[in-house]
């Protein structure tokens, strides 16, 4: 089933709106990374140097709960750009039993629950920010406002939704869902 020449554009404009959005996100979780390698770098600083000044904590008072948050955040802000790229691990062996017309059936069906997943998903973590932010919720050992770690992990799986959805267009415009392009090659290709 494909779309009309006029909804296919359409599908390639979305397509490529959601791509641009999934790249901020890819570079948002990349800083992510960097930041929560920094912490675990200054953790291990910090009880090397408890060690030689007894005096000193052995711990960052709020290191583990700030590498939980950069996690979460590194891991939903760059799943768009990941499953863009056709990097998200998947079982293969229906796809390729079968020629190009149940694979992209099989394709569009995996996209549609997955879009409708991440929907749900998105929508449910908009609520919980929305709810800890009315309520003034914060952490009880840094005193973060929690609703900030919970509107980036809001924020990533928005990003995601998108990127489905996108997806789910592309399929029924009949065009390629993923750019493998985009992705690094790993140590299998």
């Amino acid at each position: 089933m494909r779309l009309p020449a006029r909804a296919a554009d359409l599908a390639a404009a979305f397509q490529a709106a959601a791509d641009r959005l999934a790249v901020v996100g890819a570079w948002f979780a990349a800083a992510c990374v960097v930041a929560l390698t920094g912490l675990v770098l200054l953790e291990i600083l910090v009880a090397a140097l408890a060690r030689l000044v007894p005096a000193m904590p052995a711990t960052i008072h709020v290191g583990w709960e700030y590498s939980g948050y950069l996690m979460g955040a590194a891991f939903l802000s760059g799943a768009a750009f990941t499953l863009r790229a056709g990097l998200q691990i998947r079982v293969e062996i229906l796809l390729r039993a079968g020629g190009p017309g149940l694979r992209r059936v099989l394709e569009t069906l995996a996209t549609l629950i997955g879009a409708l997943v991440t929907l749900f998903l998105a929508r449910a973590l908009a609520e919980l920010t929305w709810r800890t932010w009315s309520f003034g919720e914060v952490s009880q050992d840094s005193f973060t406002p929690l609703w900030i770690p919970q509107a980036c992990l809001a924020l990533g799986m928005a990003l995601l939704a998108l990127q489905m959805t996108a997806r789910l267009a592309t399929c029924l415009a009949g065009g390629a869902p993923s750019r493998p392009e985009l992705g690094a090659p790993s140590a299998i290709d």
